[in-house]
C-alpha cells in the first residue's frame, strides 16, 4: 500500500496538556493530517512489549484528533509513551511509501 508523492508526517511539536495525579495528558502535533490508510497502520501497529504499571501494558494506543496524537500516559512512562508513538509514525510512514519530509 502506497500513496503517489506521499510526504512523510513528522511531529512538529510534543505538549504535556494536562497531569493528573501521577498521569499526563500528552499531545504530539503532526506536520500534516494522515490519511485513512496512515492512520490504519499507524493504530494497528504493534509496539514492543510494554513494561511498567499493568494499565499502562494492557491499556490502549494513543488517539488520533486530525493532525495530533493525544494519549494520556502515566508520568514515569513518558519517554515510552514517546518512542511508542514515534515508532507507529515511522511504520505508518514506511508502510505507506512517504517521501523524506523536506
Amino acid at each position: 500500500m502506497t500513496e503517489d508523492g506521499f510526504r512523510a508526517i513528522t511531529i512538529v511539536e510534543r505538549t504535556s496538556v494536562m497531569e493528573i495525579d501521577d498521569r499526563i495528558e500528552v499531545e504530539w502535533e503532526f506536520s500534516a493530517e494522515p490519511s485513512r490508510d496512515w492512520l490504519e497502520v499507524f493504530q494497528l501497529t504493534s509496539p514492543a512489549e510494554r513494561q511498567g504499571p499493568v494499565d499502562w501494558v494492557q491499556g490502549g494506543g494513543p488517539d488520533v484528533f486530525g493532525a495530533a496524537v493525544r494519549w494520556i500516559v502515566p508520568v514515569a512512562e513518558l519517554d515510552a509513551a514517546d518512542q511508542e508513538v514515534r515508532l507507529r509514525l515511522a511504520v505508518a510512514n514506511e508502510r505507506l511509501g512517504a517521501q523524506p519530509a523536506d
